[in-house]
């Protein structure tokens, strides 16, 4: 797939101390590791909340969603959680199909611009 044009980006945590990721191009199996990586790094931020820009995203794959199902788990297990920012019915279709709106808390998008890492 066409994961040279992915990226992931960890910003600086917010004044409530939620930490934000950007994610631009394809999330799949070639990329659910660097993924996971960039979660660990903000979840090992002792941070119970982590807001995930995915507005640039075009694929998010059965791999990736396992990623964002683990760690939205562990989150909730701290009293915090894992958002997720979307702006397509594409992948809105993809989240309603894998029953994630239970476990990550979705934000639609369709008119918004991407958020400044800080």
């Amino acid at each position: 797939m066409g994961t040279e044009c992915t990226r992931i980006e960890i910003g600086q945590p917010a004044k409530d101390g939620g930490v934000p990721i950007r994610v631009t191009g394809e999330l799949d199996y070639a990329r659910a590791d660097e993924l996971r990586q960039a979660l660990e790094v903000a979840v090992g931020k002792r941070t119970s909340i982590v807001r995930i820009d995915a507005r640039g995203l075009r694929l998010l794959d059965s791999t990736a969603l396992g990623v964002l199902l683990f760690f939205a788990r562990e989150l909730h297990d701290r009293g915090g959680y894992l958002e997720l920012r979307y702006d397509t019915q594409a992948l809105r279709r993809t989240l309603d199909v894998a029953s994630l709106g239970k476990s990550l808390q979705l934000v639609d998008d369709t008119a918004g611009k991407p958020a400044q890492l800080r």
